[in-house]
Formats: C-alpha cells, sequence, structure tokens
C-alpha cells in the first residue's frame, strides 16, 4: 500500500497544512506546529530509501519542532534561528530523496509519480518559507507585511506560506515585499527556481513516456 500511494499520503499532508489550515478551528500556534509535525513525520517515511534515512527523519522532525516550541527567551538556544534552519536542510533533503526516486529510479509514469512531482513543488515552497523565517530573525525589517515593515522575530513560519508560494508560482501578489537586498536575492531565488523546475519536470516527463512507449 505504502509503494502504491507513498506520495498521495504526503501529499495530502502538505495540502492541509498549506492550503486547509487556515479553515480548520484555530487552536493558535500549537496547531501549525502539529500539523508541521505531521508533515514531516509523513515525509521521513514516504521519502526514505533506507531504514536509517526514516529514524534521521524522525530526529530532526522532532528537533523541530522542539525549537518550536521553546520560549523565545530560552537561555540554550536561539530557536528563532534552530527551526527554520533545519527546516531548510529538512525540506532540501527530502525534495533530493523524492526527486531521485522518481526522475532517476523510475522507467514509467504512475499517478503516484506526478503526486510525489507535486510534493517536490510543495516542498520548494516549504523549503523557501523557511528560509524567509530564518532571514527575518537574522536581520528584523527585511520583509514588509501590509505596509508595515516588519519587526517582528520568533516562529515567523506560518507568516511567510503565503508569500512563498505566491513567489514560486510568480504571482506576486504585491501584500509582502521584501525590503533588503539579501530578502531580494531569497525571492528571486525561489521564483527561477520554481520556472525552472517546472521545465525541467515537464521535459523529463515527456522523455520518460516517449521512451516507455518505444520500449513497450
Amino acid at each position: 500500500m505504502l509503494d502504491r500511494y507513498r506520495y498521495a499520503y504526503l501529499l495530502a499532508t502538505l495540502a492541509l497544512l498549506i492550503i486547509g489550515r487556515p479553515f480548520l478551528p484555530d487552536f493558535g500556534h500549537n496547531l501549525i506546529i502539529a500539523m508541521l509535525g505531521l508533515s514531516l513525520i509523513t515525509a521521513a517515511v514516504t521519502s526514505a530509501a533506507r531504514q536509517y534515512q526514516v529514524w534521521v527523519g524522525i530526529a530532526l522532525t522532532a528537533a523541530i519542532v522542539v525549537a518550536s516550541l521553546m520560549p523565545q527567551n530560552s537561555a540554550y538556544f536561539d530557536p528563532n534561528l534552530v527551526s527554520p534552519g533545519l527546516g531548510i536542510v529538512y525540506w532540501a533533503l527530502t525534495a533530493f530523496l523524492i526527486l531521485r526516486r522518481i526522475l532517476v529510479r523510475t522507467d514509467r509514469i504512475t499517478g503516484d509519480t506526478i503526486n510525489g512531482a507535486i510534493c517536490v513543488y510543495l516542498l520548494l515552497g516549504l523549503m523557501w518559507c523557511h528560509a524567509y523565517a530564518l532571514l527575518d530573525a537574522i536581520e528584523p525589517g527585511s520583509f514588509q507585511l501590509g505596509g508595515v515593515a516588519d519587526a517582528a522575530v520568533g516562529h515567523s513560519f506560518e507568516r511567510f506560506i503565503g508569500f512563498s508560494f505566491i513567489t514560486l508560482t510568480t504571482v506576486g501578489y504585491g501584500n509582502v515585499i521584501p525590503l533588503t537586498p539579501r530578502a531580494e536575492a531569497l525571492a528571486i531565488a525561489e521564483a527561477v527556481t520554481g520556472q525552472l523546475y517546472l521545465a525541467v519536470l515537464l521535459a523529463r516527463f515527456v522523455a520518460m513516456e516517449i521512451a516507455g512507449r518505444r520500449a513497450s
């Protein structure tokens, strides 16, 4: 069952985190942390090719969740830096593992192959979302939210979900504006990556389909 619908489960949890979250009852910050943890665990199980990769994913999930729940004035470490930093590493690694499986180790396109490709696209948006949160923690005021420079720090992951996917899809509503050169550079990198990913993915899928038909 896992092999056949491997990425359908991950796609469902990612869609719930990114799109379904605003429609759920408001339980505060703990809700998004719980949904983030669920997505991280599902990603660890579905993307891993070996057993040790599952345990690495679970360990990183625990670290991200604990860091997200830590108080802002923690004496041990700064959760505003640790949580998004680990999030960038985790989503990037997960996207790499899924891409390697669907583009290199797959010889034909199935429904779950398409699910995996969509998951990678969503993972890219989440990875940059954490990157924006990390930059916001390092340099407060890097972004303008709703016409006001954002000076708030700490657990800002959810505040950048919309901006990240608007930038990834190059829609550009303009409700969030990068104010510093580093923030602009991150936004440019995400927009370019989103377009290149779709172009390369489409070309690869066409090549796989042609090769599959010739082989049959």
